[in-house]
């Protein structure tokens, strides 16, 4: 699986990045460290995570390989996605996307850093 972010997503995202931050593509399903609540509509629901490099990242064991590195992502999360996907960003909105070859995954990516 691959992961690409746009030109504009990258440059974007640039201020999140480091080597002390690792990056979690996180399925908001109640689950998990990072998630406080399930999605209750039969919508997708993901967050993109910035979190310390020594969060403990187990539930996240799934790894998809992108241009900006390694994210981590809960194993039974990937079966949503395609095998190239894309993070991109409506500059005029400032909303993220997660999308891949049958279209958006999420129109809402959320985007957050976690201390």
């Amino acid at each position: 699986m691959k992961l690409t972010f746009t030109p504009a997503a990258t440059e974007r995202l640039q201020k999140f990045l480091g080597d002390d931050v690792k990056m979690v593509l996180d399925f908001d399903d109640g689950v998990g460290p990072f998630s406080d609540e399930a999605n209750c509509t039969l919508a997708l629901s993901f967050n993109l995570l910035f979190v310390n490099k020594d969060a403990d990242l187990s539930e996240f064991g799934a790894k998809i390989d992108s241009n900006l590195g390694e994210i981590y992502a809960k194993p039974y999360s990937t079966d949503q996605m395609d095998e190239e996907m894309t993070i991109d960003v409506n500059e005029k909105y400032l909303r993220y996307s997660l999308a891949g070859r049958g279209g958006e995954l999420d129109p809402a990516l959320g985007i957050k850093k976690v201390a």
